[in-house]
C-alpha cells in the first residue's frame, strides 16, 4: 500500500463533488422538472382544473416526479448525487415549475375552455 495515494474511498468522495458533476444533475432535474411541470400544466388545463384544483394536481405531480427521481434516478441514495442530498431532490425548484405549470395550464384553459 503506498502512504502517499489517498484511499480509495476519499478519492470517489472528491470525484463525487465535482462542480461539473453537480452542474450535470441540477440539469439533468431541471430538465425533467420543466417538463413535467410543462405537460401537468397543459394536461390540468384541458381538463378544466382551476382554483385549488388545480394546485392540488400540480402538487401530486410534483410529489410523484420527486419520487421518481429519489427512486429511479438516485436509486434511492441522493446524497450521491447532490451535496444536499434528499431536500434537493424534493424542493429545489418547486416555484420555477409552478411557474411553467400556470403558463401552460393557461394557455390551453383558454385554447380549449375559452369559447364554450
Amino acid at each position: 500500500m503506498n502512504p502517499a495515494a489517498p484511499p480509495q474511498n476519499i478519492a470517489q468522495d472528491a470525484l463525487k463533488y465535482t462542480p461539473a458533476n453537480l452542474q450535470h444533475n441540477a440539469q439533468v432535474m431541471l430538465f425533467a422538472r420543466s417538463s413535467v411541470a410543462a405537460v401537468t400544466g397543459a394536461a390540468a388545463g384541458v381538463l378544466g382544473l382551476t382554483g385549488k384544483d388545480g394546485f392540488v394536481f400540480y402538487g401530486i405531480t410534483w410529489l410523484v416526479m420527486s419520487f421518481v427521481l429519489w427512486s429511479l434516478k438516485t436509486r434511492f441514495r441522493p446524497d450521491l448525487y447532490f451535496k444536499n442530498g434528499a431536500r434537493e431532490i424534493w424542493t429545489e425548484g418547486v416555484f420555477g415549475g409552478l411557474l411553467s405549470f400556470i403558463l401552460f395550464h393557461t394557455f390551453l384553459y383558454g385554447m380549449v375552455h375559452l369559447y364554450q
